[in-house]
């Protein structure tokens, strides 16, 4: 049986990893975002 204090070490280990993911799709779209405008993509001349 795990002790509460390994239960809350536990949860904020998870909580930890789901913020880096978070924070890594993030990165994901801003690149995608950045290589779409590098490409010439999201200009609109008239």
């Amino acid at each position: 049986m795990a002790t509460y204090l390994e239960v809350i070490t536990a949860q904020s280990n998870s909580l930890q990893s789901e913020l880096a993911l978070a924070e890594i799709k993030t990165s994901q779209l801003i690149a995608a975002v950045e290589l779409y405008r590098a490409l010439g993509g999201g200009v609109v001349e008239l």
